[in-house]
């Protein structure tokens, strides 16, 4: 049996009815599809999920006292869940209806302890962005290197052997890295050997807010990612207490700064490009690319990328 896990905040129900309904259809049956709601006040979901229990007993459902926010929501819904495998899901985003069968396939056939999928981007209507999906690595030895860039397995895409989740529930398994737990134990697998793998296939489509998350939020997220892949690049685990330590100290606080500044001048790029004063646009962008630091990593990464495809051919 296949454990489905899904956090609910305060998506739309318009939103979670897609995102339910991909998963009930699925070609694999065999599933339980156990939802965390964490936001109590959330009344419409609640609603809709209680008529869906009268419908289908495969999904069971709880509600969180207050915000417990996606790390402590997954982590329960682990507990809770039974099956051999576990998936994962997200309340806006919808999955192909063979997305668990395919890759479950794979996980069993290459001998994986967890698999992910290509994905494709929808705007909020469901309407594809890109035709073009995205283009992971698909063998272990390439998803790890990928991980000294950035996250190699799209979370919501993710199918695990249920022993992996085991083996780090003492200490979560997610851990409370701000918006960076699930780069964190893909880092933390992938140090103690276990083996990893993506389906080529675009499976799922990926919901993108174009309004985005607030500045404060990506530099929360981008700092723990700094963090976290700095670590997994000397060879170690990423440690909380050291990773709030980090935060707090001379070094931490000048990456903080740096990341700041360079998304308020990302924010006044985009503020020029819209009322079309183009020429200031891209004079600010080649500032903040070449010139800070943050720009430049990007450039880096994005270099490295394009090198790890030349690298593995078709192996990736």
């Amino acid at each position: 049996m296949i454990s489905v896990i899904m956090s609910v905040y305060q998506e739309p129900v318009s939103y979670v009815e897609k995102s339910v309904d991909s998963i009930l259809n699925q070609t694999v049956q065999d599933i339980e599809f156990i939802i965390i709601v964490d936001d109590p006040n959330n009344k419409k979901v609640i609603q809709y999920l209680q008529m869906c229990i009268e419908k289908d007993k495969r999904i069971k459902f709880y509600i969180n006292e207050k915000n417990c926010g996606l790390t402590e929501s997954l982590n329960r819904a682990i507990r809770y869940s039974k099956g051999e495998y576990v998936a994962r899901m997200d309340a806006d985003d919808i999955s192909e209806l063979d997305r668990l069968e395919i890759e479950l396939k794979s996980l069993v056939e290459n001998n994986l302890d967890i698999v992910g999928c290509n994905i494709q981007n929808i705007d909020e209507k469901g309407n594809i962005i890109s035709k073009k999906g995205s283009q992971y690595p698909s063998s272990d030895r390439a998803i790890k290197e990928y991980l000294r860039t950035n996250s190699a397995l799209a979370h919501p895409t993710w199918l695990v052997k249920r022993s992996v989740y085991e083996e780090y529930m003492k200490i979560g398994p997610y851990l409370e890295f701000p918006a960076c737990e699930d780069y964190e134990f893909l880092t933390r697998i992938a140090l103690d050997g276990k083996k990893l793998g993506n389906i080529k296939e675009v499976k799922l489509k990926y919901r993108i807010n174009r309004e985005g998350i607030s500045s404060t939020k990506k530099v929360k997220q981008k700092l723990s990612h700094f963090f976290v892949n700095r670590c997994y690049k000397q060879g170690q685990k990423s440690n909380l207490e050291e990773f709030l330590e980090f935060v707090n100290e001379s070094g931490g606080i000048r990456k903080k700064r740096s990341l700041t500044e360079y998304y308020r001048k990302s924010a006044m790029i985009k503020e020029l490009f819209k009322t079309r004063k183009i020429f200031q646009g891209v004079m600010l962008g080649v500032q903040t690319f070449c010139v800070s630091e943050e720009g430049r990593n990007i450039v880096l990464n994005t270099i490295k990328e394009k090198y790890l495809k030349i690298k593995y051919g078709k192996a990736y």
